[in-house]
């Protein structure tokens, strides 16, 4: 394959041809013979291109890459560069689905996009099982998407560097082999690039001196000045030109240097009579934030003629394709910093300025350094953490005295090697002391479903979405949810909702003048770790009465009364000088189209007997998880498995998971059922408008017997009072390690690997109806000559033999109570990663299964 030629195709058009940089070639081969990449480029040097390539490049061909994976995930430090990757994936891969999966537009949560776009909070989240998008029961279905794609980093060097770093960094160590990884970056110390290649087994590509000179997109002229002075609106009206930026570190602080420029403007300054004043941050609900994006590249655009100022917060550091000749800026850190230059100057031929200024101070006379330092400890003693957070900000500022003007390529490499060195080695000798004892067990815990974990191993500060709906808004079910806009705070300041409720003169109450209110699933975790339901969970939203309640909270609902928000100025916890406290229902956005939760919806079941579930199952697992049958054979190759091993352990995790409902108990109630149901419809068709009630023949296994909630739960209730049906997904898993474990042995030849496949496969099969299931059952009896079909199904679906012996025992003897639960942990990387995998490919299966055969019947009336 000429692969230079290849790219070009990919990314040119008739209009405008596509030169591809060696560089690029050089990433694309490397990435196709499966290494890892870390990608240092700067800013307009085509990184997206040299990442996406391989890709595009590996679907295009697919004959001559079977083992690269179908999906791609882009993951970002923010939303904002993560809708521009979604722009330029969109014009890239035409053919592909694209789609932006972020907290507050959570459009992908079971991460089935061919190319997907997301922030590094959701690709974490899910890879540790605890997703900020899916109901808690479906929280294992996630991540074996992530284990089955192709994962780019973007601007890694801006990831938590004490927690999404090293989360980051082990999920890479434990996917070598197996999930190809792109470390992209502009600005990365050399040290930390030189240790995160060994550790990853990584190959560093970066445009050579003689590229970056044959680069239009490098050819311009910044200058970066430090200023000893905090950032005022008359320094930036003093200095502005045509097109001005000027960047605060707080939303805060923005919205007052807006307000400032505005009562200049008011006042008469010179400078600012016909110059229009825009602003952006990250508080905005998304339709009223992309219109801001939109108006922007308008005004600050390669060719624009207008005169404009726009203040900012660190939103505009990535992925907002615009330019500026003054940039003004809050002191940063160097790497930030050179981000939000990348604003300035930024298409070749442009002259520009970078002013950075010095920070606000409070009132014992130090620096006001949120969000890149966070504050001292409740004891007033600085962590380790917090010391190098402030030391990189003392460092920066001191460099800023030292920098050439104007600033060339190299210059900024010095700056973040000068700045960031020291921090980053520390950082990560902190991170290889801690990897196998405090981190280890914090990855663990989430791993086990620990919520708290996510703030050890993601983001210190964790973005809150907020909900703010019109009266009468039916929020009971996240498929309800998903239709309303969030916006992202940092934290709930509850304390500035009390105080606006005071000023309003209302009395707190729980049914109108309630402050904040928060998600909880009704269904409890045990009841649904032992149904069958394929309900959708309901919601039912807790008013909160202090702070401590909304600790750990991704998603938190708003009484618009007691805050502040408009399109234009965005959201505060208390109104602006000027303003009034509380909503109009015209700022709040509309509802859109419903959205995918990762659960069913509208749900029934048509008789189906055992085989036929069994067989449908594995046709759509096939079908709608075929990313991780796609990756089976790269398995096998990592751990040293005979080739086939990963794929059969699908295929009996599909076989066996349902084993359970061939119990007497299980049976005895379906035939009874069903009899109830013929009696009931007659000869009358059932709601799909075809099948008619059919009663279970002699002989006949049944996994699932006619049944609409619409119209017959209050029938079932009543029959249930006879006696319910047993559970039988521990039991399931029983019967598969007792009657499998040694056949898999026998194959395997080696006793370690066989139980860490046999527990993964358990542990799948165990929690196919919810992540919160523990394996634990109580004693229970095959049905009659269930074994037997036990025995063909499963042969016929896996290929392989269930025990005959050990299944005739059973059939005879009945199986034993199964008191433990599986002992499932990342630390067995074998099982977990089966476990893993599994979970996708039977969950999947098992949910898309009738909607393949509801869609099949529709094609074939």
């Amino acid at each position: 394959m000429d692969i230079k030629t290849e790219l070009e195709s990919i990314f040119g058009n008739g209009k405008k041809p596509y030169a591809a940089y060696p560089y690029q070639i050089q990433v694309a081969r490397a990435l196709l013979d499966g290494k890892n990449i870390i990608l240092r480029a700067p800013t307009g040097a085509g990184k997206t291109e040299a990442a996406l390539g391989p890709f595009l490049l590996a679907r295009e061909h697919e004959r001559d890459f079977l083992d690269f994976p179908r999906r791609c995930i882009i993951a970002s430090p923010m939303r904002t560069l993560a809708k521009d990757l979604f722009e330029r994936a969109q014009k890239a891969a035409p053919n592909l689905t694209v789609k932006l999966h972020t907290g507050e537009d959570p459009t992908d949560p079971l991460l089935e996009a061919d190319i997907l776009i997301t922030t590094y909070d959701q690709l974490l989240s899910n890879y540790l099982h605890v997703p900020y998008s899916q109901s808690w029961r479906s929280r294992n279905i996630g991540a074996g998407g992530v284990v089955a794609s192709y994962i780019v980093l973007d601007e890694f060097h801006l990831f938590d560097p004490v927690r999404a770093f090293r989360t980051t960094l082990e999920m890479a160590r434990a996917l070598h082999g197996i999930t190809p990884f792109v470390f992209m970056t502009a600005t990365m110390s050399a040290k930390l690039t030189e240790k995160l290649a060994k550790a990853v087994g990584a190959e560093f590509v970066t445009p050579s001196e003689t590229e970056l000179a044959t680069m239009q997109s490098q050819q311009k002229i910044r200058s970066i000045r430090r200023v000893d002075a905090v950032l005022m609106a008359e320094a930036v009206a003093n200095a502005h030109e045509q097109r001005s930026i000027a960047i605060a570190n707080t939303v805060g602080r923005v919205q007052a240097l807006y307000a400032d420029l505005q009562r200049l403007k008011v006042e008469g300054h010179s400078r600012l009579k016909d110059t229009k004043l825009v602003m952006i941050h990250s508080r905005y609900f998304p339709t009223h934030r992309n219109a801001h994006e939109v108006r922007l590249k308008a005004l600050l655009h390669r060719d624009s003629k207008e005169n404009v100022i726009l203040v900012a917060s660190q939103a505009v550091e990535v992925g907002i394709d615009i330019s500026s000749e003054q940039l003004h800026t809050e002191l940063c850190p160097a790497n930030a910093l050179l981000q939000r230059a990348g604003r300035n100057a930024r298409y070749a031929g442009e002259i520009g300025v970078v002013s950075v200024y010095d920070l606000p101070r409070d009132e014992n006379d130090e620096w006001q350094m949120l969000p890149y330092a966070k504050p001292p400890l409740k004891n007033g003693k600085d962590d380790a953490e917090r010391l190098v957070q402030i030391q990189v900000l003392k460092d920066t500022w001191e460099a800023l005295a030292d920098l050439p003007s104007p600033v060339k390529p190299e210059d900024e490499e010095s700056l973040v090697d000068r700045v960031h060195t020291a921090g980053d080695l520390a950082n990560w000798q902190g991170y290889e002391q801690s990897r196998t004892s405090t981190f280890r067990d914090k990855m663990i815990a989430a791993f086990g479903g620990e919520r708290a974990a996510r703030s050890d191993l993601i983001r210190d500060i964790q973005n809150i979405s907020v909900l703010m709906v019109k009266g009468g808004t039916e929020l009971s079910s996240w498929a309800e949810v998903n239709r309303h806009e969030r916006l992202s705070v940092t934290w709930v300041n509850f304390a500035a909702l009390e105080e606006n409720r005071q000023k309003l003169g209302l009395e707190h109450d729980l049914a109108e003048n309630w402050l904040v209110k928060v998600p909880c699933e009704t269904e409890s975790e045990a009841k649904a770790a032992e149904s069958e339901t394929r309900q959708p969970t309901k919601l039912n939203w807790i008013p909160a009465t202090n702070a401590a309640e909304l600790q750990g909270q991704p998603l938190v609902l708003v009484n618009p009364k007691f805050i502040f928000y408009n399109r234009n100025e965005g959201f505060r916890w208390e109104a602006p000088e000027g303003g009034r406290l509380g909503v109009n229902e015209v700022d709040i956005p509309e509802g859109h189209a419903p959205r995918p939760t990762g659960e069913g919806g509208d749900y029934w079941y048509v008789y189906e007997t055992y085989e036929e579930h069994i067989q449908r199952v594995l046709s759509s697992a096939e079908k709608h998880a075929s990313d991780v049958w796609h990756i089976c054979l790269k398995v096998d190759k990592k751990f040293g498995l005979p080739i086939g091993t990963t794929t059969l352990a699908l295929k009996a995790t599909i076989a066996a998971h349902d084993i359970g409902k061939l119990s007497e108990g299980w049976q005895n109630w379906t035939r009874g059922w069903q009899a109830k149901q013929v009696k009931h419809y007659g000869s009358q068709p059932l709601w799909d408008g075809k099948s008619t009630a059919k009663g279970q023949a002699a002989g006949e296994y049944c996994a699932h017997t006619d049944y609409h909630p619409k119209y017959d739960k209050q029938r079932n209730k009543d029959f249930d009072r006879q006696g319910r049906r047993p559970p039988h997904a521990g039991e399931s898993a029983a019967i598969f390690m007792a009657a499998f474990g040694g056949v898999l042995k026998q194959r395997i030849g080696d006793e370690a690997k066989t139980k860490s496949i046999v527990y993964g496969v358990a542990g799948a099969v165990a929690r196919h109806h919810s992540a919160a299931a523990t394996g634990e059952t109580s004693a229970w009896k095959l049905d009659a000559d269930a074994a037997a079909e036990a025995r063909r199904v499963f042969s016929e679906i896996a290929g392989d033999e269930l025990d005959a012996a050990v299944m005739e025992k059973l059939q005879q003897s009945g199986i034993k109570a199964v008191l433990k639960p599986l002992p499932l942990a990342p630390t067995n990387s074998l099982a977990w990663l089966i476990y893993t995998l599994a979970s996708r490919a039977l969950r999947l299966g098992d949910t898309r299964s009738f909607e393949d055969v509801r869609q099949k019947k529709e094609a074939e009336s």
